[in-house]
């Protein structure tokens, strides 16, 4: 009687003895058991309630998809039945044979197996390729001592030499007293992640059948061996009926297509046409609105870091040299945990990958268009990703450095990678595998070999296929490809249902926050118009304000009547007015003049608040020093009259009060779609701040309804703290003409300057607040 299933979980099983060599018989593990391939074969299917049956010949099957044909340690697969719907490494079989991998895991019916072999050697390192291949790097690990070390350190007992894979990223424990069972922790310690079937975890048992996954590594768990595989240079791309609707309208029709190791595909198109919105729904950057994509049969979701994309806008600073982008973004792409050596053996075979190294020293803004676009390449190849998706990377070249470029393409896809391109010019389109022709609103129109499309669309070259889709409606088009040769050859059909995504691992915000800052601050040093009109502007507007007034404007100890606690207010609301601006105006650019870069590093693991707290680190020291400088120079000629305590305190709440005012200019930041738009939003965020301030119009003078709205303008505190601290009142008292006539009453300065500073306080953590869900959905989530 054939080994058949009698559940879902329960599979009647042979286990046969190790083979006399020592080794294991070629097996499947299925639901915990491993099942071992007998010399005849085994076929696999359905029984008819849809549970997973097995046995030695069809017949022994209700519904065969299968067959397994052992020639001594090698097995060959051959599909009985594409209804079924067999699943190989993501890849959808219909009538073929071909002869299985070790570690390869196989989706029949809804059911996944995989399938280990006998052969293994005496090593338990993976070897990592130098660059991305084709060719899938596979071992067998002996769990022979009592803790395995798995990492990218040359120590460890398992190397996965891949940037992504921390030094030390798990470890494996064995137990004599559980046999079979093995415990695994993750000790990378830096967010990167450790995998276990699909969902992540910092320990887990492991069972018979069970997958790790470590990067572009994977790990089968057999009972006493691991099954290594690495597929980092053969992944494949599938979507399955993708589509967007936006705004209520569907900008991307359901569409299928593959992306295949090794393969450049080229997407062109109308205006209009949703080329980038399927670009970016198939990597991950905009989720789709139907439909998914699965990469090697795992959901989009759990293999974005095996992902790499190059947006039309330039994702890197033009102020920083070659090889101090590519070191940040290693950073920022590489586990927190890796060395600086690793970081930098990353830069220098990327900058050979693309042939930058020569220019490693250059300003990035000092390159050619052609150059800088192989640098956002570069950024983006620091992960070794498997999948390179670019917008519009050619748009601006001339033909010469749009040959080279797209012959740097080819050449990443010949290493192995899949790359796909929207692009609109059409000279270089033989150097693809496919063409992906996208009609107006978003309609699939042809996918299949570029020689071939001109003959498709009735037309004689590439470049008159614009023209037949403005003659014919896009879905007629459509109707025709789907009646084609090149619809039946471009997709394979539905693959097996993806597991549900796994929560992404998320990296520590500090050494982000570190290293964000430190580039901040580089940049902000090589800005040096901004940088000399920052320091300029300082002593210029103390001595425009301090002229204005006499020197003993702050004086207080005369006899009554020898006072000018008009002018004295006068000058001390000049000074929080400016210290404001200096602080608002600052900030209002800096997020808006990055959005591109913000947008890819947020997409790759950037943290929000370690970004926002780095712009309020460094605007805020820049600020600080302003303030500092203002104070000296304005309370220099025009002494307070206060002792130093005093001074400190004023001080102190002239730069709470201008950090607030960055915050703020953060949130404008966030807010504006463009640099100019941002400097429009000021006036509207700064004008209210003096309306408001108390000054111009006293609080008490308001009516009943501004009265509550003036108090959210933080300049009104920032005024009356300042003026609290140096005693304003008793001031106001000691001149009876400014007395009788004073507005402010004896309630506005009565605040406390403690209490001042902690309502300045909340006033700043409310805008950073805001301007991180700003960044989060204007941002990270823009159209």
């Amino acid at each position: 009687m054939p080994p058949s299933t009698s559940g879902d979980d329960e599979i009647e099983v042979v286990l046969r003895p190790r083979a006399a060599d020592g080794g294991q018989e070629p097996a499947l593990l299925i639901q915990g058991r491993r099942i071992p391939i007998p010399p005849g074969g085994l076929v696999v299917g359905t029984d008819p309630a849809g549970a997973l049956a097995l046995g030695t010949a069809e017949a022994d099957v209700h519904d065969p998809a299968l067959q397994l044909d052992r020639h001594g340690s090698r097995v060959d697969l051959r599909s009985l039945d594409a209804r079924t719907g067999v699943v190989l490494g993501g890849e959808r079989l219909a009538d073929d044979e071909r002869p299985l991998q070790d570690g390869e895991r196989l989706e029949v019916g809804g059911h996944t197996l995989f399938f280990v072999s006998d052969r293994h050697g005496d090593t338990i390192a993976v070897p990592g390729a130098a660059a991305a291949t084709a060719e899938v790097v596979s071992a067998n690990l002996a769990l022979d001592r009592d803790v395995l070390r798995l990492g990218s350190d040359p120590g460890c007992d398992v190397v996965l030499a891949h940037p992504t894979v921390s030094p030390l990223h798990a470890e494996i424990r064995t137990s004599p007293s559980r046999p079979g069972v093995a415990i695994v922790r993750d000790r990378s310690g830096s967010g990167a992640g450790l995998r276990v079937n699909g969902s992540l975890v910092r320990a887990a048992d492991l069972q018979i059948g069970d997958e790790i996954a470590i990067g572009p590594y994977r790990l089968i768990f057999d009972g006493s061996l691991l099954h290594t595989r690495e597929d980092a240079g053969a992944l494949r791309l599938d979507a399955e009926g993708v589509s967007v609707v936006a705004g209520g309208r569907t900008i991307l029709q359901p569409t299928w297509l593959s992306v295949r190791p090794g393969e450049v595909v080229a997407i062109i198109g109308e205006s209009g046409a949703g080329k980038s919105t399927l670009m970016t729904a198939l990597c991950g950057v905009r989720q789709a609105s139907g439909g998914r994509v699965t990469v090697n049969g795992e959901p989009l979701e759990t293999r974005l870091s095996d992902i790499g994309f190059v947006p039309q806008d330039d994702i890197v600073h033009r102020d920083l040299t070659v090889s101090e982008a590519l070191g940040y973004a290693a950073e920022l792409r590489l586990p927190q945990d890796a060395s600086r050596q690793q970081r930098d053996a990353a830069v220098a075979q990327v900058l050979d990958e693309v042939g930058l190294g020569e220019h490693a020293g250059k300003r990035i803004g000092a390159l050619s268009g052609g150059q800088r676009k192989r640098v956002g390449v570069a950024t983006e190849l620091v992960s070794r990703p498997g999948l390179l998706f670019l917008d519009e990377p050619t748009t601006g070249l001339d033909a010469g450095l749009e040959r080279r470029l797209m012959l740097l393409l080819r050449d990443l896809a010949d290493a192995g990678r899949g790359v796909m391109l929207v692009t609109h010019a059409t000279r270089s389109l033989h150097l693809c595998d496919k063409l992906c022709v996208m009609g107006r609103g978003g309609v699939l129109c042809y996918l299949g070999p570029p020689d071939r499309a001109p003959a498709f669309f009735g037309v004689e070259t590439a470049d008159e296929i614009y023209e037949a889709l403005d003659r014919t409606p896009a879905e007629q088009w459509h109707q025709a490809f789907l009646a084609s040769e090149h619809a039946r050859a471009s997709w394979d059909g539905p693959v097996a249902p993806a597991a549900a995504p796994a929560r992404q691992p998320r990296p520590r915000a500090l050494p982000q926050w570190w290293m964000l800052t430190r580039r901040y601050v580089k940049l902000t040093l090589r800005d040096r118009r901004t940088l000399v009109t920052n320091v300029a502007q300082v002593p210029v507007l103390a001595l425009l304000t301090a002229i204005l007034f006499h020197a003993d404007v702050f004086r207080h100890d005369g006899p009554p009547g020898a006072m000018e606690a008009s002018a004295s207010t006068q000058l001390l609301f000049l000074v929080v007015t400016i210290s404001i601006w200096f602080g608002a105006i600052g900030a209002a650019r800096e997020i808006v003049k990055e959005r591109a870069v913000l947008r890819r590093e947020l997409a790759v693991g950037a943290r929000v608040p370690a970004y926002v707290v780095s712009k309020l680190v460094v605007q805020g020291a820049i600020v600080a020093l302003q303030i500092v400088a203002l104070t000296a120079i304005v309370f220099g000629l025009r002494p307070l009259h206060e002792g130093a305590g005093t001074v400190a305190v004023v001080v102190g709440l002239l730069v709470v009060g201008g950090l607030t005012a960055v915050a703020m200019g953060l949130v404008v930041s966030a807010l504006a779609r463009s640099e100019d738009q941002a400097s429009s939003f000021i006036p509207l965020i700064l004008v209210p701040q003096l309306l408001f301030s108390g000054a111009l119009v006293s609080v008490a003078q308001m009516t009943a309804v501004l009265k509550p709205i003036s108090g959210l303008a933080f300049a009104q505190w920032s005024f009356a703290g300042v003026g609290s601290a140096i005693d304003m009142n008793e001031r106001i008292a000691r001149d009876p003409v400014f007395a009788r006539a004073s507005r402010y009453g004896p309630d506005f300065f009565g605040l406390a300057p403690g209490a001042a500073a902690a309502i300045l306080i909340g006033f700043g953590l409310l805008f950073a607040v805001a301007a991180a869900v700003l960044v989060d959905r204007r941002v990270r989530h823009a159209e």
